[in-house]
């Protein structure tokens, strides 16, 4: 047995088993009372915020994300899905069509029979527990809670009403935050101060002076929501009472200020270091910074300017009803102020000198605009996917913010998946499907060939000389199952063969439900009215006259847009006239595509006039002479600049000279195809 130390203990209370009382009474010897501020737990190891986009009222799901993710904080960039009770008897058709077609809680059963379409409209058709908007009544009635903070903005499929009263507090959600121009918040997290600042709503530039059926300062109406210049100016108000020069700044946007040059130039003023938006709907999320993806300076001057001329487009339309509305309200002609400063520090022409150090010889700053040199290479942007593809962590420990970003992709098991031809289709030439893919249609735009299947059409003398008859082509790719999913079985062919689809885009064309059929009527041939940015068939016929509505023979998918067919020019001609305008002309500074546009078809190919209809580009500033600069001009007005060279923004039509005489787009009357629609060959609005 071993010997007990003989050497005394300052302490020895023995072994007490867990409970039991002590030996005596008070601390132990040597104890030393905890002051308060040492009663703290502290959080060792990294914080984790996960910033998602457009979970469209699926409200779990934040829950089930935050936990997939080891998210601490949530970060959401708009489209949240501020829906209640109330909500569905106050949205339009329009947008309900929109919001039931990518809503994750409406049954696939009811989505098609949306789809479909069918007489009088949704809401008379379906009940209200068919369409369930959103999952914040729940949230609401304490019946689902958020596990962890969430910090959003709100997007452009929103309702105005529930979010004027989150703002008065009639409505209150634990751990929920909404960001605004009249509200940042602060995370000291990971040893970083991250200020988030917010800006919700759509960027419509026509809509800036717009507040629509909102009540206070949030612009909105119908089941939409869109961003005004006075909360553009707010926020710069907002930035500068709470700047401190050790925090971080997060600038939190739905819309993407990589599309939007204002939004860019705001980010900017509020000396942001990240950008983080929503509002594109990729399969990927995107992370750039400016200097990364433009090629010049010039070439990013020129997106600038190009924002700043559509501004002043409206600007100079509305300003003679604005500033009398303002000039009693003190408050507001500030935040006026702030915003115009915004606007005017932008370029107004791609072309410049040194952009960092001071401006060129023989010309002023203000003329043209500053460039942030630490904006320009430090300041870091990103685009997220929607909630269901992706998502973005910052992981943030010892003041260092790191990045971690998933996404679910492309699905491109279709392209392993390829069907057998039978017996009959191998006698036939191998080659032959190629060949006629290669050399049908080859007048159709660029966008069309990329995007859809050729259509059956007869092979050219070239291919008549080499093949003695007709090849049968393959049969069509199956479309694949959803990417969540693993590849699909082969599918023995069907009897009557198919043209075989062009290659998907990124595959893409893999996972587009509304992709084309695999034959159509050849151009030629049609007697009908295109049709751009129209989603569905039932959309298409909701335009035409009851009496007209029967005399469509068939609605056929033409690129991104359709074809409404008819038996003859006449038919055609007086359906067209009883369209309304507002489908058949753009009003002067439109800029959302969301509204259908309807013109006379015409082969593709063709030169269209303005006359004649069919006019496909959007045609900021006309074409017509074929010489006519897009682009903004560099130095010294002789062509386009380096970055923005004539014919690369055919996607927006050309805007005309920004040199000194703003080319076709200037104040006195108007030559050419001013701001009209241009003549664009080829179908360039998707």
């Amino acid at each position: 047995m071993a010997a007990v130390s003989p050497q005394p203990r300052a302490y020895t209370p023995g072994y007490l088993p867990n409970g039991a009382p002590p030996h005596q009474s008070g601390p132990a010897p040597g104890a030393v009372p905890l002051l308060p501020n040492q009663g703290r737990v502290i959080q060792t190891g990294p914080v984790r915020v996960l910033c998602i986009a457009d979970v469209r009222g699926n409200l779990r799901s934040l829950n089930e994300l935050a936990k997939a993710a080891r998210a601490d904080y949530i970060i959401h960039t708009g489209d949240f899905g501020f829906y209640d009770d109330t909500s569905l008897e106050r949205i339009a058709e329009k947008t309900l069509k929109h919001v039931a077609q990518y809503s994750p809680l409406i049954s696939e059963q009811t989505k098609k029979a949306i789809a479909q379409g069918g007489p009088g409209p949704v809401k008379s058709r379906f009940p209200a527990s068919e369409l369930p908007l959103s999952e914040l009544p729940q949230l609401l009635s304490g019946e689902l809670k958020l596990d962890v903070p969430v910090y959003t903005v709100w997007g452009a499929c929103e309702d105005v009403r529930v979010l004027e009263k989150f703002r008065s507090k009639e409505y209150k959600v634990p751990n929920l935050y909404i960001i605004d121009e009249a509200q940042s918040m602060l995370l000291e997290v990971g040893g970083v101060k991250l200020r988030l600042l917010g800006l919700g709503g759509a960027v419509v530039m026509h809509k800036l002076f717009d507040n629509g059926e909102g009540r206070t300062t949030i612009a909105g109406g119908q089941g939409t929501m869109w961003t005004t210049l006075l909360q553009m100016g707010e926020l710069v108000d907002t930035a500068n009472r709470v700047y401190d020069p050790t925090e971080t700044r997060i600038f939190i946007t739905h819309a993407s200020p990589a599309r939007e040059g204002i939004l860019n130039q705001l980010s900017v003023t509020l000396k942001a270091d990240f950008s983080i938006s929503a509002g594109l709907h990729f399969r990927y999320g995107s992370s750039y910074n400016e200097f990364s993806v433009n090629p010049t300076l010039d070439h990013y001057r020129g997106k600038l300017a190009a924002s700043k001329a559509s501004f002043n487009d409206v600007w100079e339309t509305v300003k003679a009803e604005v500033e009398p509305a303002i000039q009693q309200v003190e408050a507001q002609q500030t935040l006026l102020k702030n915003a115009l400063a915004v606007v005017e520090k932008m370029p107004s022409t791609a072309a410049g000198g040194n952009p960092f150090g001071g401006a060129a010889t023989g010309q002023s700053a203000a003329a043209l605009g500053q460039v942030d040199e630490s904006a320009f290479k430090n300041m870091w942007n990103f685009n997220l996917a929607d909630a269901a593809f992706g998502w973005l962590v910052l992981e943030i420990q010892d003041g260092r913010i790191g990045t971690e970003m998933r996404a679910q992709g492309f699905n491109f098991s279709h392209r392993g998946a390829r069907q057998q031809p039978s017996t009959q289709q191998a006698s036939a030439p191998a080659s032959a499907p190629s060949q006629a893919a290669q050399t049908a249609a080859p007048s159709a735009p660029a966008s069309q060939q990329r995007s859809t299947p050729v259509p059956a059409a007869s092979p050219a003398p070239r291919q008549a000389s080499s093949t003695p008859a007709p090849a049968q082509p393959k049969p069509a790719t199956p479309a694949p199952a959803p990417s969540a999913s693993p590849a699909p079985k082969e599918e023995k062919p069907a009897p009557a063969p198919a043209p075989a689809p062009a290659p998907a885009a990124n595959g893409s064309a893999a996972n587009d439900a509304s992709a084309p059929p695999p034959s159509r009527t050849p151009a030629e041939n049609i007697i009908g009215l295109f049709i751009m940015n129209a989603q569905t068939d039932d959309q298409i016929r909701d335009l035409f006259a009851d009496e007209d509505k029967s005399k469509i023979v068939k609605i056929e998918k033409w690129g991104q847009n359709k074809v409404a067919h008819f038996k003859t020019a006449e038919e055609r001609d007086a359906a067209l006239e009883k369209i309304a305008d507002e489908f058949k002309n753009r009003a002067p500074g439109q800029e959302d595509r969301s509204k259908p546009l309807v013109k006379v078809f015409s082969p593709p190919g063709r030169q269209f006039s303005r006359a004649g209809g069919a006019a496909w580009g959007s045609g900021r500033g006309g074409r017509e002479g074929g010489n006519a600069q897009s682009g903004y001009r560099s130095a010294g007005g002789g062509g386009a600049s380096d970055s923005e060279g004539a014919g690369r923004r055919g996607g927006r039509g050309g805007r005309g000279g920004r040199g000194g005489d703003r080319g076709g787009r200037g104040r006195g009357p108007r030559s050419g195809g001013g701001k009209g629609e241009g003549a664009g060959a080829g179908a360039s609005e998707a």
